[in-house]
């Protein structure tokens, strides 16, 4: 997978970053930085003051494009990895930030923000669908690699840029909250289903599946 560059000094930050904070805020606290004098400015407004406040923190490169968020469910029982669905989340208030002028951005003097406030389903190009199935495919065979395995729904969380590329910049191993849109289903689902699947109805399906076949201690941890 190709990921951006993550910054453990941010006296070598040489171009533009985001900050991150770690654990499930929704992208709250957040904030863009163009080089390391910009990068301790806005630090200070978030409480950190020096180095040592940096646990928890992540300083990855920036990558300009569309983020882009597929849902998988890999199936141990069958072998299988399922494409379920894709978002992309609106977030406040960089997507706003688009209805003002450039000239009025200026002197309004405004942070970004982002704060996950929805989720918006895509259907994505027919030729860029072979390699999200492959980023899929190469996660699980790591997994297996590095900590026995990654069964179940997870989601990469990725930027899409105009070279159509895909930057992965995190993995989640659970099922995500872009997912709620599709409670029956999603154009792939329809695809291999003929009734709507739901990542959560997936999910109750393989737990059946493994109570029917003896298998429960298989996908449980």
């Amino acid at each position: 997978l190709k990921v951006p560059r993550v910054y453990e000094d941010p006296d070598d930050i040489d171009k533009p970053v985001i900050v991150k904070f770690h654990g499930a805020k929704g992208g709250k606290g957040y904030f863009l930085a163009k080089d390391s004098r910009d990068f301790w400015e806005k630090a200070q407004k978030a409480g950190i003051n020096s180095k040592e406040d940096l646990k928890g923190v992540q300083i990855q490169e920036y990558i300009l494009g569309v983020p882009i968020y597929p849902h998988y469910f890999y199936s141990k029982l069958n072998g299988e990895l399922e494409l379920m669905s894709i978002d992309r989340r609106y977030e406040t208030n960089v997507d706003g930030i688009g209805r003002i002028l450039a000239k009025d951005q200026l002197e309004l003097d405004f942070e970004n923000s982002y704060v996950v406030v929805g989720n918006i389903p895509i259907v994505l190009r027919e030729s860029l669908l072979m390699e999200v199935m492959e980023m899929g495919e190469r996660t699980v065979k790591a997994a297996e690699e590095i900590m026995g395995g990654l069964w179940g729904p997870f989601c990469l969380e990725t930027i899409l840029t105009d070279e159509m590329e895909f930057i992965v910049f995190e993995i989640s191993a659970r099922i995500v909250a872009g997912t709620n849109p599709f409670v029956n289903g999603s154009p792939y689902t329809w695809l291999r289903y003929d009734f709507p699947m739901s990542t959560g109805r997936r999910i109750a399906r393989e737990i059946k599946q493994a109570i029917e076949e003896d298998r429960l201690d298989d996908i449980l941890t």
